[in-house]
């Protein structure tokens, strides 16, 4: 985006043709902003994986942004996963954000599969070997619900990040302060690696609310209190996810912080909101791309 600002941005396979078009809708209004790379998630099944890397090599072939497939060690075997990795770095495709994953059972702990990897930290020592890939992995500024204790999860996150782990992801968050904590921490504990925060834009605190739960990010009592008399009008729950987003952004980058990853939901709108008004008036160098030559030309500025 700009010499003091990079972002990234998070995808998931769409479902069907019609969602596949709005989900290329949002990828190319993003792409405006030159992103240092996106990234797109891993279905646990078979179908699921297809589709996830269609939509790696489909953005490989027709873009010029670097892109980055998940990979993850549940219901697979060893050489599954080496395989659809040595795959994308034979299509030039070497960026993997490498996570344990999510069982797909409700109520059922993680089980490795008998011949696969044990957990995330193993995987990235198994793709280390094979390719030289460029692997980020996921950290939790309020640690990961399944762990004991911060403690223990720092542990695990400097064992990613010393089996080849280069940089780490973090999961959204709404207080800014949790993260700085969780910076300075994992710096302190001997973790190396750049750590750039998930940024995930308010559309429907609802829904936010949810996915909170399930994965341990805490929501401040103001920000509750913003949404309370809002539940039924969706613009107006956008326009203060937009400020909080970027009230939060702004905080971040006067302690230092000058990356964030966006966690789009397939949806443009409030991420290009929020690096629109956080790039107001900046350059931003765009190509344009014709497909039937699958060549970029006439590098222009423009400006957000």
């Amino acid at each position: 985006m700009s010499k003091d600002l990079n972002i990234s941005f998070e995808f998931f396979p769409a479902k069907d043709k019609a969602a596949d078009e709005g989900l290329w809708e949002s990828f190319t209004k993003l792409e405006v902003f030159n992103p240092k790379f996106v990234s797109v998630t891993f279905g646990a099944g078979g179908g699921e994986r297809d589709k996830s890397d269609y939509l790696v090599k489909k953005i490989k072939k027709n873009s010029r942004t670097p892109v980055a497939g998940h990979l993850t060690c549940v219901d697979m075997s060893k050489d599954e996963i080496n395989s659809i990795a040595l795959d994308w770095l034979n299509n030039g495709i070497n960026k993997i954000v490498a996570l344990r994953g999510d069982v797909r059972k409700k109520d059922t702990k993680y089980q490795p599969h008998p011949k696969g990897y044990i957990n995330a930290a193993d995987m990235i020592k198994g793709l280390k070997k094979i390719g030289n890939f460029d692997i980020a992995v996921a950290g939790y500024p309020e640690k990961h619900p399944e762990s004991k204790n911060e403690n223990e999860d720092l542990e695990n996150l400097k064992i990613k990040v010393e089996q080849g782990g280069d940089k780490v992801i973090t999961q959204f968050f709404f207080d800014h302060e949790k993260f700085l904590r969780f910076r300075d921490k994992s710096i302190a504990y001997g973790i190396k690696a750049p750590i750039i925060p998930g940024i995930l834009p308010i559309s429907n605190f609802q829904k936010v609310k949810d996915f909170s739960l399930k994965c341990g990010t805490s929501i401040p009592k103001w920000i509750e209190d913003k949404f309370s008399n809002l539940k039924e009008n969706q613009e107006e729950q956008k326009f203060v996810g937009i400020d909080i987003a970027c009230n939060l952004i702004n905080k971040l980058q006067a302690e230092g912080v000058n990356e964030f990853h966006f966690y789009t939901l397939n949806k443009y709108e409030l991420s290009y909101a929020v690096c629109k008004n956080l790039l107001a008036g900046k350059e931003v160098q765009k190509k344009e791309y014709n497909k039937n030559t699958n060549q970029f030309f006439n590098p222009k500025e423009i400006y957000i």
